[in-house]
């Protein structure tokens, strides 16, 4: 079902957005005008346009402004807060940084060093100035808090001038320095200088840098919305009011109802028979990008403690090999996933440093058979009386863990199913809610799971330093992030170093053949497909959504900072 606004909440909100009672209980886009509502029929309050969006969670949301927390709710970073300048992934060459609060930057050809020169005269939402000694100490704060410094960064930072800040690295991370660019929320030095506990504060009365605030907004548990920030430094951005976030439960199902009704005006998701879904609704226009990669994660590394079946690589690769994933994409992901590499080296983006001489560069669409049979019994396993095969007495049965509301997941692992039972491997979703599913994922307490690895960062570097690092995980019963195959392995360790620590093109590309080549023979996780990113946004009452043909900002909802990019760029109907 759609969860709309709590008891409690909703006299707030029509305070808030100075509306008229109204006869009939429903959110109207956030706008209670006669509450028409049916087809997009979208009004405006007297206080502008506010757009509905979706939060990143199927479970109701607790207060947490807190940017450099990973239960920060969707929308604090980019929308409230924003880093110094912003990396747009889907470029062709994402290492050229747009300005945000930065204007200019430059790194030294050792990469131990960047200066940054930021805008003059600009304000905090609270109305302070904006300064260098902001910038220097959030990334001073981040250095010297290892539970807030999720990206890593090793340094430190002093003010040069009024607006030139000098970031000295500790050691050369030539692919790292744009990441701590565009991926480093700042935050007001005046207001986080003063409080006693960085890592669990909640930061309710957040001040940012922008385009939005939490000043006139409001939250709830099942809905919390910001407000337009007037001290924005884009001068004229953003034209509408306000976002707001809204929980949407009950699977794909709820998501398409909420969408076509109007109640949400920006969804990224795909449903079943999408095109029909969508045709009678012109207003509605969707946007496609690559997305994450869809994969069988394995917990595969018995030395930090995992156990089962997929702690053999012959399993894993046998798997693999077996998957029909043409039969997969129309069965069960209505045909929208694409092509990817058996390395899951990310296409798309980075294809400057991609091997041709890596098997699998891209994988084919059909299974083979004879390769996975071949794959298993060449590694000593036999087939029982039932048909499954087993080695040393145990069967290869594989619990699939999986978020009980992600239907397209759900038809995978069955469609993935009925293709091993052919090859005599027993797969079987293991259902469970979200909150479970992230616990037995941090915890490595499962055998398989199914997930989307996200792709980020200046090259593909990121992504395998996320996935495959050995700093990136944990033994079992110890929190891994987002290292959740436990994968560790000293030639990709080794060449992830050498390709951070160089600006040398030849080497990168050198070095990155080594990880692929590597992790597509230890397979810890199993490439499906890579995920159609679409998203759908409503145009009836706003235009200047990014388009197929000009994606210049990531429009998925969940990702960051970039919705805070195409906030701030819509622009109202008049």
């Amino acid at each position: 079902m759609f969860i709309y606004v709590a008891k409690g909440e909703r006299h707030d909100e029509v305070k808030n957005l100075e509306a008229s009672a109204c006869c009939c209980l429903r959110w109207c886009s956030g706008r209670f005008n006669g509450c028409v509502r049916g087809g997009g029929a979208n009004s405006t309050a007297k206080d502008g346009v506010i757009i509905n969006s979706v939060m990143n969670s199927t479970s109701q949301a607790s207060l947490n402004y807190n940017p450099f927390s990973s239960t920060a709710l969707t929308g604090v970073v980019g929308a409230l807060y924003e880093p110094l300048f912003y990396m747009n992934n889907l470029k062709d060459d994402p290492t050229k940084l747009e300005p945000l609060m930065g204007k200019s930057y430059t790194i030294s050809d050792d990469a131990k060093t960047i200066d940054v020169t930021i805008r003059d005269g600009e304000k905090w939402s609270d109305g302070e100035p904006y300064t260098t000694e902001d910038v220097a100490y959030t990334f001073n704060l981040l250095n010297s808090n290892k539970a807030l410094n999720t990206s890593g960064f090793a340094g430190s930072a002093k003010v040069l001038s009024d607006t030139e800040v000098r970031i000295t690295l500790d050691k050369p991370e030539s692919v790292n320095a744009l990441s701590y660019l565009s991926g480093t929320m700042i935050v007001p030095k005046h207001v986080w200088e003063k409080i006693d506990d960085p890592v669990t504060y909640t930061n309710k009365d957040a001040v940012g840098s922008g385009p939005f605030t939490v000043k006139g907004g409001n939250f709830s548990p099942t809905a919390y919305t910001f407000k337009k920030n007037p001290y924005y430094w884009d001068e004229g951005k953003p034209e509408i009011d306000g976002v707001r976030y809204v929980l949407i439960t009950g699977g794909t199902q709820a998501s398409q109802n909420a969408l076509t009704a109007g109640d949400v005006d920006w969804m990224s998701a795909i449903f079943p028979n999408m095109d029909d879904v969508l045709s009678g609704y012109p207003d509605i226009k969707t946007v496609d990008v690559p997305s994450s990669q869809m994969a069988f994660m394995t917990c595969s590394n018995k030395e930090l403690g995992c156990s089962g079946p997929t702690t053999d690589p012959a399993v894993r690769k046998a798997i693999y090999y077996a998957l029909d994933r043409n039969q997969i994409n129309k069965l069960a992901l209505n045909g929208q996933y694409s092509e990817l590499a058996g390395s899951l080296y990310p296409y798309g983006q980075f294809t400057k440093y991609a091997s041709d001489d890596v098997p699998d560069s891209p994988i084919p669409g059909k299974g083979r058979t004879d390769e996975a049979v071949k794959i298993l019994e060449d590694a000593g396993y036999t087939k029982g009386d039932d048909g499954i095969y087993q080695k040393d007495g145990v069967k290869l049965s594989i619990k699939v863990a999986v978020m009980s509301d992600v239907s397209d997941w759900i038809n995978a692992i069955n469609v993935a199913s009925q293709q091993l039972a052919k090859i005599g491997i027993d797969l079987h979703a293991d259902q469970m809610s979200s909150n479970e599913w992230t616990q037995a994922m941090q915890q490595g307490q499962f055998e398989m799971s199914i997930y989307g690895l996200w792709v980020a960062g200046a090259e593909p570097w990121m992504f395998y330093n996320q996935f495959y690092a050995t700093a990136s995980t944990a033994a079992v019963g110890k929190s891994a992030w987002p290292n959740y195959a436990r994968y560790s392995n000293k030639t990709v360790d080794d060449a992830l170093n050498v390709i951070n620590a160089t600006t040398d093109v030849a080497t990168k590309k050198s070095e990155y053949e080594k990880i692929q080549t590597q992790v597509f023979e230890d397979m810890p996780y199993i490439p499906i497909l890579r995920q159609s990113g679409l998203s759908e946004m409503w145009s009836d009452k706003v235009t200047g959504w990014p388009t197929n043909d000009n994606v210049y900002a990531n429009p998925q909802t969940w990702a960051n900072p970039d919705l805070g990019i195409v906030l701030k760029n819509l622009k109202v109907k008049k």
